[in-house]
């Protein structure tokens, strides 16, 4: 089982995650902005999950020259950010009624200076977190890295963001609404990385989505079973009238 983790790796998770609620409260820092950051990161992590798949299961060509893997490379890309387009609008309807109570666009949204550095920070980091998992998904299977762990973390991080909404919060805090979602947001999030197992339970996942730790051996039951030796093929009848057919039947008689 996974260790439970120590007050200072609580600790550290807490004040990790907490900087952008405190950069609300204290600071001055847009809640809306932060909030469709944290919306625009969801969406990243997915497209980075998805590329680094369609990575593994269609490898670029290796003989055709440095040009078709480069055109591959950006197939991957360009594919992952179509699927996330799917994503991004079942995800991200629920954000306009949490900004309902604001006076928040999209417009405003990008000439706000701290939201596009924000962006452009999480796409550099949604680069090298691709880079990283392109790496590892050439020496270990998906299954080994537990991607599909990662994706439902990342996915049901932002539905219980979306949970929330039905608490009718947007329109009892109107443009206070904001700073409440990110501090669900914060919640979530530090949930995931102290008990991630528990957070997974609570949304009743499947034994594929929650796995083995990484390390345990596999039960022996769960292994698979060794195929029987094969035997080696009878000969073949010999004729009758043959002289090793006659040897054997005299021989028999005899004995």
């Amino acid at each position: 089982m996974r260790a439970p983790p120590t007050p200072l790796e609580i600790g550290h998770a807490v004040f990790r995650n907490i900087v952008p609620l405190a950069g609300i409260l204290f600071l001055g820092w847009s809640a809306p902005a932060v909030l469709a950051l944290y919306f625009a990161d969801t969406l990243l992590a997915i497209a980075v999950i998805f590329a680094g798949l369609l990575r593994h299961f269609m490898p670029p060509p290796k003989d055709d020259g440095w040009a078709a893997r480069a055109n591959a490379e950006a197939g991957y890309v360009g594919v992952s950010l179509f699927l996330v387009v799917f994503f991004a609008v079942p995800l991200g309807v629920p954000l306009i009624f949490m900004l309902a109570g604001t006076d928040v666009t999209v417009r405003s949204l990008f000439a706000d200076d701290m939201f596009r550095v924000g962006l452009v920070l999480q796409a550099i980091a949604a680069f090298w977190s691709g880079r990283d998992l392109y790496r590892a998904l050439k020496v270990h299977t998906p299954e080994e890295l537990r991607v599909k762990r990662r994706f439902a973390l990342v996915l049901l991080r932002w539905v219980v963001v979306i949970m929330s909404t039905h608490l009718g919060v947007a329109f009892l805090l109107g443009r206070f609404a904001p700073i409440f979602f990110v501090a669900v947001y914060t919640a979530a999030t530090i949930f995931i990385e102290v008990d991630p197992d528990r957070f997974l339970r609570a949304f009743n996942a499947d034994a594929d989505v929650l796995g083995p730790p990484p390390g345990k051996a596999v039960p022996p039951h769960a292994r698979p079973r060794p195929s029987p030796p094969a035997r080696s093929p009878e000969p073949p009848p010999e004729p009758s009238g043959s002289r090793a057919g006659r040897w054997r039947r005299r021989h028999k008689r005899d004995r």
